[in-house]
């Protein structure tokens, strides 16, 4: 930039130059546009035009000496956030930007007589510090945008995950803006994952291992995924069934990951090291929480029939009863408990005599199950 001292020839040439503005603004718009990111579509020539003549101007009246400098930084500012609004690569745009010491270099040659020339090039350095002083205040606006954008983002994504979960919307809109933020398909099968709170860390590892595909996502402090039930191979559930996650089932359409996620939520806090979580594996600890006082009572009026018996009876009854309906075969029973047949029948015969639960039939043996997971 023109400083105290130096010859007139910087000056001069810009001062002539201003009275060329607007044909050295609209050559710039041209070659603007053979850059990457500056089609029409996204920036009009209007508007390029209406940059490059505030730009060219600024660095034009800072040449000639004029103070001009917090007007530099507030316009070029805001051409860096404007032009990450509209989406377009930074490095296209330091480019651009750049463009503009070309421009000035050479509209300003045209006006220094050839017996000043030596003198001129000695002094080009004050154009470049123009220019790299406009970059860089450019650059700024751009970078703090796109932190803002992205801020933005984050909040608008964590509205709409938290409208997703909270199952108690009904805005159709909302569910889509939901499933299209989130990547999700909104009519596809999806499962959902839950990382048990003491292994959180390794979550995201665990998961991008096995499921490539999965949506990773964390919200107030819970790490979980959201995948595409078709990526769920054999391979990928045998791999998670020894993470410590909860395993949701199959929420059809977007409108049922709400319910599946609060599941799978409740599961994980029963994952360990070694071991899922699955619906499957824990209905019945589910069932009692959600029938809550209903399942005490019925538990209470099971545990109440067995009091005839001593609490060392009670015990092996239960601990017979449980075997049973894991392994279903009285044989395998005695062997497992080792001890004979006969004393299972007799168990298993007793425990139905007191509570008027046959375990042996399908129906009796859930209501055991659940009656004793509200014992324990």
């Amino acid at each position: 930039m023109h400083k105290t001292g130096q010859s007139e020839i910087i000056p001069r040439a810009a001062e002539a130059c201003l009275e060329e503005l607007e044909a050295i603004a609209w050559a710039y718009v041209r070659r603007v546009r053979e850059l990457t990111g500056y089609a029409e579509t996204v920036i009009d020539d209007a508007e390029l035009y209406g940059t490059a003549r505030a730009t060219l101007e600024l660095l034009l009246e800072l040449l000639r000496g004029r103070e001009r400098h917090e007007e530099l930084r507030a316009h070029s500012v805001e051409v860096g956030r404007s032009r990450a609004r509209r989406g377009i690569p930074l490095e296209s745009l330091l480019r651009a930007v750049r463009m503009d010491f070309r421009f000035l270099w050479e509209a300003m040659r045209a006006h220094v007589p050839e017996e000043d020339f030596p003198g001129f090039s000695e002094e080009v350095i004050s154009i470049w510090e123009a220019v790299e002083l406009h970059t860089t205040h450019v650059q700024t606006g751009y970078t703090d945008e796109i932190a803002r954008m992205r801020a933005e983002l984050e909040l608008e994504h964590a509205f709409l995950l938290r409208h997703l979960l909270s199952g108690f919307g009904t805005d159709a809109r909302l569910h889509a803006q939901a499933a299209e933020a989130l990547g999700l398909d909104p009519d596809g099968v999806h499962i959902v994952l839950v990382a048990n709170e003491n292994h959180a860390r390794d979550f995201r590892g665990w998961v991008g291992e096995a499921l490539p595909g999965a949506f990773l996502l964390r919200l107030d402090g819970v790490e979980f995924a959201i995948v595409p039930a078709a990526e769920v191979t054999d391979a990928a559930r045998e791999a998670l069934a020894t993470r410590p996650v909860g395993i949701s089932p199959s929420a059809h359409g977007i409108g049922e990951i709400a319910e599946m996620w609060r599941l799978a939520c409740e599961l994980a806090k029963w994952a360990r090291d070694g071991a899922a979580a699955r619906f499957e594996d824990h209905w019945t600890r589910l069932a009692g929480a959600r029938l809550g006082v209903v399942a005490e009572a019925f538990a209470r009026d099971v545990r109440s029939s067995l009091g005839r018996y001593s609490q060392r009876e009670i015990d092996l009854q239960i601990e017979t009863v449980e075997t049973y309906y894991e392994i279903g075969s009285i044989t395998e029973v005695a062997r497992a408990m080792f001890c004979h047949r006969n004393t299972v029948i007799n168990r298993l015969r007793r425990f139905a005599e007191a509570t008027g639960l046959d375990v042996a039939k399908p129906v009796d043996a859930a209501a055991a199950h659940l009656a004793l997971s509200a014992f324990r």
